[in-house]
Formats: structure tokens, C-alpha cells, sequence
């Protein structure tokens, strides 16, 4: 698989559309990533344009350097319109990190829903090419690698990760368990979280280390995890 370079937009997960007003009491000052506030057309456009900004800026300046400032000068805006709609950067870099993963586990819960059926082996076959999935939909994705590294680097973002990573292990659990029924299920869960973990860095090793063939990554991540639930049974 060749490394995809071009510009993507930043979007949203897949998910139905929540209804919306154009009144402008649905705006809000300061909205982090999980404030639940319906936002009207219009401010959440304006929202995605100044996250797509911060993407871009983020790949170009990194995560110590990028300033609120910045992020509204390349959405065309001015800081106080940044501010209606993120705390800080800080804000913004958590948004981003939670559409990112958002984004990735979509592909993950495909993978689950679509093989998990089909039993044990249809399901870990089948993980080489979700993982190959989700580098090629990271890697399309402006300034992915920068997000990968600020959800571990920026303390104020463990929380985003720590939760994206345990929904995700529960998600897979409550699909392998019936597929597993002689593992114990908190050796299983031990090792779903080791795993994912470990897949978050394959997909950030991939994108970033030119040296490293995102197929053999894959790969290589497919039977360590294979090979570890097999020997957990």
C-alpha cells in the first residue's frame, strides 16, 4: 500500500444526523468535545472549519507551537470567533482527538459487526485488512499523526484517550467473549486492552517511520494478537 499524501477534509464519524436549530441560543461560548450541545448548521460548520485549520497548522508547527491565534487566521476568522466555539487550544486539540479515534473506531466496529458472526477465525482473519483500513483512513486525515502524538503527550488529553481505548475494549470483549467461552474474561479483557493499545501505535508507527511497511505492521500485530488470545485459552 502506497502512503496517501493528499489533502483530505476533516469530517465527522458516520453517524444519523442530530436535529438542529438556527436560533442562536444554540451556540455555545466555549464547547469541549463532549458538551452534548446541539450546535445550528452554521456554528458547526464554522466549528469543523476551525478544527480543519488546526489539522493543517498542527502538521506544520507541531503541538508546542500551534496558537489559538494561528488556528483563526487560517480559518480566516478572528480569535474571538475561535473562542466562541473552543476554550483553547487545548480544547480544540481534544476535539480533534476525539473525532480521530471516533473516526477509527467506526472502522472498528465494522470489522466486529461484519466478522464477529462468522466465529473466531473469520474475525482474526479478517483483522489484518480492518488495521490496514484504518492506517489508509488515518493517513488521509490532515495532521493524524500530530493528534496520535498529543493524545499521549498532552496530560490534559488522557482522559479522551484512556476512554476512546477502554470503549473500544469493551466493544471487542463483548464481541470475542462468545467466541472464547474457556478464557477467563479478565485475562481477555487484559489482553484486548494490550492490544488495542498496541494497534493506536501501529497505526501512528505506520504513518510515521517511512521504513516501516504498513502491511508488515499489520501483519505482524495480526498474529502477536492472535497468538497471544490462543495461548490465553
Amino acid at each position: 500500500m502506497g502512503r496517501s499524501r493528499r489533502r483530505a477534509v476533516l469530517q465527522p464519524p458516520c453517524r444519523p444526523p442530530c436535529p438542529v436549530s438556527d436560533t442562536a441560543s444554540d451556540v455555545p461560548l466555549a464547547s469541549g468535545p463532549t458538551s452534548g450541545t446541539t450546535l445550528s448548521g452554521r456554528a458547526a460548520a464554522m466549528r469543523m472549519r476551525l478544527m480543519q485549520a488546526g489539522a493543517e497548522l498542527l502538521g506544520e508547527v507541531g503541538i508546542e507551537r500551534i496558537s489559538t491565534n494561528q488556528v483563526a487566521s487560517r480559518a480566516g476568522v478572528t480569535p474571538p470567533v475561535f473562542y466562541r466555539h473552543f476554550k483553547d487550544k487545548y480544547d480544540l486539540l481534544a476535539a480533534l482527538g476525539s473525532t480521530l479515534m471516533e473516526a477509527q473506531n467506526d472502522i472498528l466496529y465494522e470489522w466486529l459487526e461484519r466478522s464477529a458472526p462468522a466465529g473466531f477465525e473469520e474475525l482474526m482473519g479478517a483483522h489484518y485488512q480492518f488495521l490496514l483500513s484504518t492506517i489508509q483512513a488515518t493517513a488521509e486525515m490532515p495532521g493524524a499523526v500530530w493528534i496520535m502524538r498529543a493524545l499521549r503527550a498532552v496530560p490534559s488529553l488522557t482522559a479522551v484517550r484512556l476512554a476512546s481505548h477502554e470503549m473500544v475494549t469493551d466493544r471487542i470483549c463483548r464481541a470475542m467473549g462468545p467466541l472464547l467461552p474457556e478464557m477467563d474474561p479478565a485475562e481477555l479483557r487484559l489482553r484486548t486492552r494490550i492490544a488495542v493499545d498496541a494497534g493506536y501505535a501501529a497505526v501512528e508507527m505506520a504513518l510515521d517511520d517511512p521504513s516501516m511497511s504498513p502491511e508488515s505492521v499489520c501483519r505482524a500485530l495480526t498474529q502477536m494478537w492472535l497468538g497471544g488470545l490462543r495461548h490465553g485459552v
